[in-house]
This record gives structure tokens, C-alpha cells and sequence, in this order.
């Protein structure tokens, strides 16, 4: 009996010990602030808003028609995005590619090249690193007529280069893993 009673007040004491306890700590909630998809949606919104007021303001004056469109006709412009943002979205599409399918895209980073030995295929990369150029992610990049073009119209590993085209996602002969590339590209050394 005594033996119950010792554990009775144990168990009692640890329960009032725990039970006042101040629980200040677990309810704080924790702000994560924004996530990829939240900025990329109000990028998304301010450039078609800004597209808009472009579009009123070409209606009410005449422009000159030597206007150079190429930024207007980019889905998601990664070279106007900080490195971290870069990485973020890259990875995103990696993530959700079916979100970018068929967008255009323009990137910047460095120029790879790989050959695979058992297909025989080449691929072109751009390689982006993120703001401490530990991390990398790269898009793969089928340039238009690529067919045409020979070794000599690469530049060499990694030199800087801008690639514009669209994203398309894929999958190779006899293999069932997912790959995204960027077709129809556009390949310029970066200034």
C-alpha cells in the first residue's frame, strides 16, 4: 500500500511539474513569410500588370516600331531575378514542371556540355549557382536547327551564356525517369 501511495505522489508531482509549465514557447507561431510560389504568382501579376499599362500606353501615343520585344514575349525572365530566386524557381520547375510547360523561359549561367557513352547522345547545359556558388542547378538546352550546328558553334565549358526557349518536360527511349529541358533555344555568350 505504501508502495502505491509513493508512486501515486510521483506521478502526481511530475503531472502538476509538466502541467504548469509555461507553454509560452509552443504557442508562438513561426512566420515563414513567403513561399516560391507566392512571389513568383505577384512577379507574375506585377509584369501583367505592367504588360497592361504598357499596352494603354502604346494605344494612346504611337511608338516607334523598332521597340525591342524579346523581353515582352518571356514567361519567367530568370536573368532579372536575384541568385536566390534563380535557385528557387529552377528548382521549382524541377519540382512542378508541369506548371511551367510550355513557358518561355531565359536563364543565364554557365555553359556544360556531357555526353552520355551508353546512348551517344550530347547535352548542353546552363548551369545556375545560387548567392554562395555552393549549390548548382542546370537546365538542359536543345538549341533551334541543333541538328545543323557542330562543335564550333558551342562555346567552350563554362563560359557565361544567356539561353532563351521553351520548357518542355520529356522522358528517352527505354527509360522512364522524367527530364525538363529547354527547346527551341536561343544561345548567346553573355556579355
Amino acid at each position: 500500500m505504501k508502495k502505491l501511495q509513493k508512486w501515486l505522489i510521483l506521478f502526481v508531482g511530475i503531472l502538476l511539474i509538466t502541467g504548469c509549465r509555461d507553454n509560452a514557447s509552443s504557442n508562438k507561431k513561426v512566420n515563414n513569410g513567403k513561399s516560391v510560389n507566392d512571389v513568383l504568382e505577384k512577379q507574375t501579376k506585377a509584369e501583367e500588370q505592367k504588360e497592361q499599362t504598357e499596352e494603354k500606353d502604346k494605344k494612346k501615343e504611337s511608338t516607334d516600331t523598332s521597340e525591342n520585344t524579346e523581353t515582352e514575349d518571356v514567361d519567367y525572365d530568370l536573368t532579372e531575378m536575384n541568385s536566390d530566386m534563380v535557385y528557387a524557381t529552377v528548382y521549382q520547375m524541377m519540382m512542378e514542371p508541369e506548371q511551367y510547360e510550355g513557358k518561355t523561359i531565359r536563364i543565364d549561367g554557365n555553359y556544360y556540355i556531357s555526353k552520355d557513352e551508353a546512348t551517344g547522345n550530347t547535352y548542353h547545359f546552363c548551369v545556375i549557382k545560387d548567392a554562395l556558388a555552393c549549390c548548382a542547378q542546370g537546365l538542359e538546352f536543345v538549341r533551334k536547327n541543333e541538328e545543323e550546328l557542330s562543335d564550333e558553334d558551342y562555346p567552350e565549358q563554362e563560359t557565361e551564356i544567356i539561353v532563351q526557349g521553351t520548357f518542355e518536360k520529356y522522358k528517352e527511349p527505354n527509360d522512364e525517369t522524367l527530364y525538363c529541358r529547354i527547346t527551341d533555344a536561343d544561345m548567346q555568350i553573355k556579355k
